[in-house]
């Protein structure tokens, strides 16, 4: 079945699954949503997550860049190549923490508010715990000095001439290292942090070499396309064991860590190591399940 993905074009996370897409040479259909709430379409089928991207597969929903990369896994190459294997998971949870917060500090130092969309800086205070663009210039030096220190790091790992930092063939770490260059280098404000940090020769070759993945091949589609689309099929088997302390069966309620969006209600049919699925009904899709990485989200009884 062709994978959906709900995004919008200044996504870094959602840049990580579109060039992810590319990489395994999938068509796949594109919706674009809002970068702020309200999204109704998204929130129909996750039930409250709000963030960006979310993955469609019929009427399997997936929440959160880790988890979205975990069902990929089916199309195409893999993005856990040998040596480094499931080490591509810790450097992707790395860099989707403190240094994506670091890269978006340096990018956004010195836009001007005014070019903000009107009402995206309330969204960000109010939906991400901690996150405030009026205290960025504060932040923002110690901020660059995080990110030009990444910068060293990976210009060391690529110094000895690999194509990628596992060796021959990209990988999850990859793409999520990118995706923050990537962020950077889009914000014309931030010129002189990127100038810094593609000044070093071998990163710069190595990002070349990840955007030439391409984005695969989108097909616009439409929010109603999509929940049609969930509601004329069913969702894949569950598979995964469930922790102690939880039951299969159970309602739960499911929250992204620093996040104040509602968080997704729903029956738990997965909670282990592999990652959550909660099952849901939707007025307009019908039953869904919900899938989300086990790192970074909260699992409460209700």
């Amino acid at each position: 079945m062709t994978p959906i993905l709900h995004h919008y074009p200044a996504s870094p996370f959602a840049e990580l699954i579109r060039i992810a897409l590319g990489y395994k040479g999938s068509e796949w259909r594109s919706v674009v949503v809002p970068n702020m709430m309200p999204k109704p379409g998204q929130i129909e089928l996750t039930g409250g997550y709000g963030r960006t991207p979310v993955l469609q597969i019929g009427a399997d929903i997936y929440c959160d860049s880790a988890a979205i990369i975990d069902a990929l896994e089916a199309f195409g190459p893999t993005l856990y190549p040998a040596p480094l294997g499931a080490l591509h998971r810790i450097v992707a949870s790395w860099t989707g923490a403190a240094q994506f917060a670091a890269h978006v500090g340096a990018a956004m130092e010195k836009l001007p508010p005014a070019l903000l969309p009107p009402g995206f800086a309330e969204d960000r205070r109010q939906r991400f715990v901690g996150f405030d663009f009026d205290a960025m210039p504060q932040f923002a030096p110690h901020l660059k000095t995080q990110v030009l220190t990444a910068a060293v790091w990976l210009e060391s790992v690529l110094a000895d001439g690999r194509a990628f930092i596992g060796g021959d063939a990209a990988g999850h770490g990859d793409l999520a290292l990118y995706s923050n260059l990537w962020f950077v280098r889009s914000i014309p404000f931030a010129k002189d942090v990127a100038d810094r940090l593609f000044a070093h020769a071998a990163l710069a070759a190595w990002f070349d070499r990840i955007a030439a993945f391409g984005h695969g091949t989108p097909v616009d589609t439409t929010a109603d396309e999509a929940i049609a689309i969930a509601r004329d099929a069913a969702p894949a088997a569950a598979s995964g064991s469930v922790d102690a302390g939880f039951t299969r069966g159970q309602a739960v309620k499911v929250r992204t860590e620093g996040s104040n969006d509602e968080p997704v209600a729903g029956t738990l049919l997965r909670c282990d190591a592999s990652g959550i699925t909660v099952l849901r009904n939707s007025t307009q899709a019908g039953q869904v399940a919900v899938h989300f990485p086990r790192l970074g989200q909260i699992v409460m009884a209700g």
